[in-house]
């Protein structure tokens, strides 16, 4: 059943819109607070150190959240149920405008990051990137992104006003994530939340699924978003895929709901959106955009 599931999500519209963000484990909150307003230049909108919750704000689309476990207390209570944390060892990237590549550099070497550029390209169209850690284990990458390309994500990517001292981030780009089981996920994620799958990696367990409502293909600038999920495996620049990664969507949040509700997967659906635990770990929100 669900492969039949998938083969006709394969050709139907996703209710998968667009990234709205994602949360991070770490083991200092204040270190982590510091880190994403100095070196990313994110907003705080709220720092609370005795709840071990911090988000931070990326651009009116998207937040980033970094919560530090505490004993015996749920850092956040709606979703306590689900058992959610902030994603270890996460990779996930940013999109930034191609030109801003050597400044990046440059104030990452300010900061005292060590960086690592690969051509995700080739020579004659060059797509290259930058990789470096934050001081949790999570690894980052800057990837330039073409305002102008055709193929236009539920929110636009727009440059945004960053301290002259932090990397000129528009938003969050792609979050990848592990499946230790790596043949249920190909099945489950388009068959019970409608994730758009778009391609597999053809040298090892790797797939990528587009946020927005049919698969594209990715790089050469696109500005869509994405979802990346793999066996446990270290990719590019000895980065990890994330374990119980806790993200936000935006999505038709009914269609999801039914989909959920078919797989029969845990989950809760209140007047704030959607959230379900996936049998790997990871906690997926799905909200409506705003209008």
């Amino acid at each position: 059943m669900l492969a039949a599931m998938t083969n006709a999500s394969n050709s139907a519209v996703s209710p998968i819109l667009d990234l709205a963000g994602l949360t991070l484990e770490v083991n200092n909150l204040a270190r982590g607070v510091r880190f994403y307003q100095q070196v990313l230049g994110l907003d705080l909108l709220r720092h609370d150190e005795a709840a071990g919750v911090a988000e931070l704000a990326v651009n009116p689309h998207q937040t980033l959240g970094l919560w530090q476990p505490i004993t015996r207390q749920a850092s956040d209570a709606r979703l306590a149920p689900l058992r959610a944390r902030g994603a270890s060892h996460l990779h996930y990237a940013w999109q930034i405008v191609p030109d801003d590549l050597e400044r990046c550099k440059e104030l990452l070497g300010a900061h005292n990051l060590s960086w690592q550029e690969i051509n995700l390209g080739s020579e004659d169209a060059p797509d290259r990137t930058l990789y470096f850690f934050d001081p949790f284990g999570h690894g980052l990458e800057l990837r330039g992104v073409n305002l102008d390309d055709p193929r236009r994500p539920h929110f636009l990517p727009t440059p945004q006003a960053r301290p002259e001292h932090a990397l000129p981030v528009l938003g969050l780009r792609e979050v990848a994530l592990a499946f230790s089981d790596y043949p249920a996920m190909k099945t489950r994620l388009p068959a019970a939340y409608g994730f758009a799958f778009a391609k597999e990696q053809p040298d090892r367990d790797f797939a990528q699924f587009t946020l927005g409502p049919q698969p594209e293909p990715d790089g050469d600038g696109t500005p869509r978003r994405w979802l990346y999920a793999w066996d446990p495996q270290v990719g590019l620049a000895e980065m990890l895929g994330g374990d119980h990664v806790l993200v936000r969507f935006y999505a038709d949040v009914g269609e999801v709901a039914r989909r959920v509700g078919q797989a029969n997967l845990e989950h809760l659906h209140d007047a704030a959106g959607l959230a379900v635990r996936d049998p790997e770990g990871h906690v997926f929100e799905f909200v409506e955009p705003p209008r």
